[in-house]
């Protein structure tokens, strides 16, 4: 068997200790409760949340019951100079929980010096475009593919996305089973998913039983999958105004074992 890799169990981690952060709050442990929610904190991505919706539902109302008795004695001033910035942050009572964001130019050096008495949390986010999926056979251990019935409409069109999910461990790993997996498939530009159809899925599929529309992407939690194992699906979109839409990534992970993934780049679709 492979070792083990701490990594894989990512979101697990999370969501445990954001448990584990909400008992020390009822219980009234201020100091490991306030250790636990700031490696939470730590632990998010770029967007505010987690790897999975369910961790990041946890983690935000464990966050939320710290946040609500938590005091701060912050007072620190942080000034941020290099590549044409000469920023100036004030973190005190009146503003310790409210997010400031400040943009800075890539590859340029930083200066960051914090002066004042208190903690603070800070995090360096780099945006940037990837044009096509990892399609290595490591990456692509759970093959997804994401295919339109057309790719040129009119508003109020609709147009049908199919979606084939193909569970294919390497070899070498040794794997027996995916756990649940969170199929994350996006809905281009200009297009909202028709929920009726996507509830339509539940129905059919054994092994879907719960989905998520977040704006526009459909979220369906499988059960599980054998190696070998496929499902296919579909359901509408409906085009709402004119655009030219570039090809969205849907990406697939096991809940559990976030290394077994996979993920494909759809095709462009214009609305006319």
């Amino acid at each position: 068997m492979p070792p083990f890799r701490p990594d894989i169990n990512r979101s697990a981690s999370i969501e445990t200790t954001a448990y584990a952060t909400l008992a020390l709050v009822k219980h009234g442990d201020v100091f490991n409760a306030s250790k636990a929610s700031k490696w939470l904190v730590s632990k998010r991505n770029a967007y505010g949340g987690y790897g999975s919706t369910q961790d990041t539902v946890v983690t935000l109302q464990a966050l939320t019951e710290y946040a609500t008795n938590a005091r701060s004695d912050a007072d620190l001033t942080i000034t941020l100079k290099g590549g044409g910035i000469d920023k100036q942050l004030k973190i005190n009572q009146s503003n310790f929980d409210v997010l400031q964001v400040v943009e800075v130019p890539v590859n340029i050096q930083i200066e960051m010096i914090v002066s004042g008495k208190g903690d603070a949390i800070g995090q360096v986010v780099k945006r940037f475009n990837e044009p096509a999926a990892d399609t290595t056979p490591a990456a692509q251990m759970l093959k997804i593919d994401v295919n339109y019935d057309t790719t040129e409409v009119e508003v109020n069109d609709l147009v049908r996305v199919s979606v084939n999910l193909e569970f294919n461990p390497l070899p070498e790993l040794r794997i027996s089973e995916a756990g649940m997996i969170v199929l994350d498939v996006s809905i281009p530009t200009g297009f909202e998913p028709v929920t009726d159809s996507i509830a339509a899925i539940t129905q059919k599929l054994d092994n879907i039983k719960r989905y998520d529309v977040a704006g526009r992407k459909v979220i369906f939690y499988v059960e599980n999958m054998k190696p070998g194992e496929k499902i296919a699906f579909n359901f509408q979109v409906k085009a709402l105004y004119p655009v030219k839409a570039k090809g969205v990534t849907s990406t697939a992970y096991s809940y559990y074992k976030p290394d077994i993934k996979g993920e494909v780049l759809s095709a462009e679709v214009t609305v006319k």
